[in-house]
């Protein structure tokens, strides 16, 4: 009778998964629902691994030990690494084209990807912006996967239809990012590294063939010494989301926003992005599905935006007037940082400093 109980028991729960992964791949995902229950179960589910430990052995947190400190350190400073190494990378990137995106240099293997001439009405009628794609090998140097599977990189450039300010403080709010982007649709923050970098969890929604995939990614942000905003973004490792077979990664990335160099009513926005889909999809089926996406996601990306920051115009920009009237808003923090909001949810990851807190590069 105990054994018919558990068997039905076992039945009765294969039931509703199935079902539940059948109702709503888009509304109640089986990996958002998974993080919802563990953020609620209590299983250090967006903590710092060692405030777990802490906060687990007994009812009066112990001090870290040397080694624990010594650990963290070293952690950061790798942390820190990967950001520099990305920066250079992205530039590298960057290089092979023109600043403006206007063309790119021979031999360097970047098609250029036109907008669905279906949706190039709407998503790019003055044909502003440009995309290129190339495929390469995981850029993510030392921490690269040994395998030969190329995959796809994506740049693309852009002019937001808003003054610099505007755009910035637009994108640095959490609650605006499924305004244009309709890829992602959970995220959260797993641990804060320094006040200018975080490792971070989303989630996209299923595309064609491929199922709703999960995301682990480090992000940083800075402050050019020439006002611009830079967001860098590589995939990793984090003990609170072991890799599953529906996880994909944000390889290597990087988002440019600066004014624009002759009309300083709009933003100049560059995105680059490359992305492995999943080590369970094969590249031909990467291909197939980027051969239908690119034409058409990079470029609503972007006219999202422009629609986004138009409709949320007063409210951005009343909420910029009063941080520009603090004298202090605009100069370095007691710790050297920037007091300015930052943010963005780009191709498989979302990050956000409400607060500011990025670095800022001396005059």
């Amino acid at each position: 009778m105990a054994s018919l109980s558990i068997t039905s028991a076992l039945l009765l729960l294969c039931c509703l998964v199935i079902q539940a992964h059948i109702d709503s791949l888009w509304d109640n995902p089986p990996i958002a629902k998974f993080a919802q229950n563990a953020e609620k179960l209590g299983l250090y589910y967006g903590l710092n691994l060692h405030e777990h430990i802490r906060s687990s052995s007994s009812s009066t947190p112990r001090p870290f030990s040397r080694e624990e400190r010594l650990a963290a350190k070293t952690r950061k400073t790798e942390f820190e690494k990967i950001g520099r190494e990305v920066e250079d990378w992205a530039e590298a990137m960057l290089a092979e084209s023109g600043r403006d995106g206007s063309f790119v240099l021979p031999g360097t293997n970047w098609t250029k990807v036109d907008c669905n001439k279906a949706l190039k009405r709407v998503l790019n009628p003055n044909s502003k912006t440009l995309q290129y794609v190339k495929w390469l090998p995981d850029s993510r140097g030392t921490h690269a996967d040994a395998s030969s599977k190329l995959h796809p990189c994506m740049k693309v450039y852009a002019e937001i239809d808003a003054p610099f300010d505007l755009v910035c403080r637009y994108l640095s709010q959490e609650q605006r990012y499924k305004e244009y982007n309709s890829l992602l649709i959970d995220q959260k923050d797993v641990e804060e590294l320094t006040p200018s970098s975080k490792i971070c969890w989303s989630q996209t929604k299923k595309l064609l063939f491929i199922q709703p995939r999960d995301f682990v990614t480090y992000c940083a942000h800075k402050w050019r010494k020439d006002g611009s905003e830079v967001i860098l973004n590589q995939a990793c490792n984090h003990p609170t989301f072991q890799t599953s077979e529906l996880r994909a990664f944000g390889l290597r990335g990087a988002t440019f926003l600066s004014r624009h160099p002759e009309q300083p009513d709009k933003t100049s926005i560059i995105l680059l992005s490359h992305c492995n889909c999943g080590n369970d999809i094969p590249e031909w089926a990467v291909r197939t599905a980027v051969g239908v996406l690119a034409p058409i996601k990079p470029f609503e990306i972007i006219h999202r935006i422009n629609i986004g920051v138009k409709k949320a115009e007063n409210e951005v920009k009343a909420l910029e007037d009063t941080a520009q009237k603090n004298k202090k808003y605009l100069k370095p923090r007691e710790d050297g940082r920037s007091r300015r909001p930052a943010g963005m949810a780009q191709m498989g990851y979302a990050c956000f400093w409400p607060k500011g807190g990025g670095l800022m590069e001396e005059e």
